[in-house]
C-alpha cells in the first residue's frame, strides 16, 4: 500500500523454485495486499507460501513512507520514500539471506515547491525517486515468466509484482509500475489499488484526499510437464505442461 503524499506501495515478493518432488498434497497460501489507510496505521502486504520440504514463501510487499517522518517499510519490494525535508528514503527490497531476490528498494521521496513521493519497488526494477515536479513512477515487475502469464490468462501484458506510483500535492503524480502497481493520487484524483492477483503495489496518495490504495493479493502457480495428474487450484494443459493457478488459498495434491 502506499501513504498519503508519500511513496507507492513496494510490490509483493516474487519467487520461482524448480526440480522440486511432490508427493501427497501442498498447502497454499495466498497472501493479501497492504490496507490502504489515512497515513495513520500502515499495513504492509502478507506472504504467499507452499509448504513444501522448508517452505518456500514470497514477502509481502512494505508499504510506502509519507511526509511527517513515518519511514517506508521493507518487504517483497520496499515502499517508496514520502515527500519531506529532509528527503525520506524508500523501504529496503527483500532481505539478503533470501536468493534469488524477491524485489528492489523503493525509491526516495523530495520536497521542492511541492511534496513528491517515491515510487515503490517492483519485482524487475527500484522505485524512481520523486523530483521537483514529478513524483516517483513504481518499479517495473518482471516479465521472465511471461509464458506462464500467457498460458494462465494472469499477471498484466506478462508482467507480476510492479511498485506503486509515489504520490504528490500537484501536479505530476507516479505512475505504477508494470505488473499491477497502482497509480499514485494527486489534490485532485484518488490513488489506484495494485491489481488483484499480481503482487501489485498500491498507489500513494495526494495530500488531499488522504487516502491511500490498496496494494495487490498474490498468486501461486505450479507446472510440470506432462498431462493434468493433480488437482488443486484452476488447471489448464497448454504446450506440453499442465498448469495449477491459485488465487485464493487452496490444497495442490496427487
Amino acid at each position: 500500500m502506499g501513504r498519503a503524499a508519500g511513496g507507492g506501495g513496494g510490490a509483493g515478493g516474487f519467487r520461482y523454485a524448480s526440480n522440486i518432488l511432490v508427493t501427497g498434497s501442498l498447502t497454499i497460501v495466498i497472501g493479501g495486499g497492504g490496507v490502504g489507510d489515512t497515513a495513520t496505521s500502515p499495513t504492509s502486504g502478507t506472504a504467499s507460501s507452499l509448504s513444501i520440504s522448508g517452505g518456500i514463501s514470497s514477502a509481502g510487499g512494505g508499504f510506502g513512507a509519507s511526509y511527517g517522518g513515518f519511514p517506508a517499510a521493507a518487504g517483497g519490494s520496499g515502499g517508496g520514500g514520502g515527500g519531506d525535508s529532509p528527503a525520506v528514503s524508500g523501504g529496503a527490497g527483500n532481505t539478503p539471506s533470501v536468493s534469488p531476490s524477491q524485489g528492489f528498494a523503493g525509491g526516495t521521496g523530495v520536497i521542492a515547491v511541492n511534496r513528491f513521493g517515491g515510487g515503490g519497488g517492483g519485482a524487475g526494477a527500484v522505485g524512481s525517486n520523486g523530483a521537483s515536479n514529478q513524483a516517483g513512477n513504481g518499479g517495473a515487475g518482471t516479465n521472465v515468466y511471461s509464458s506462464w502469464a500467457s498460458a494462465t490468462g494472469t499477471g498484466v501484458s506478462g508482467f507480476y509484482a510492479g511498485g506503486g506510483g509515489g504520490g504528490c500535492e500537484y501536479p505530476n503524480k507516479g505512475a505504477g509500475g508494470s505488473g499491477g502497481g497502482g497509480q499514485g493520487g494527486d489534490d485532485n484524483e484518488y490513488a489506484v489499488n495494485g491489481t488483484a492477483n499480481t503482487g501489485g503495489g498500491g498507489g500513494a496518495a495526494g495530500v488531499d484526499p488522504r487516502v491511500s490504495a490498496n496494494g495487490g493479493s498474490g498468486l501461486v502457480i505450479i507446472r510440470y510437464t506432462g498431462p493434468i495428474n493433480a488437482s488443486g487450484g484452476t488447471i489448464v494443459s497448454t504446450g506440453g505442461y499442465s498448469y495449477h493457478t491459485f488465487l485464493a488459498s487452496g490444497t495442490f495434491a496427487i
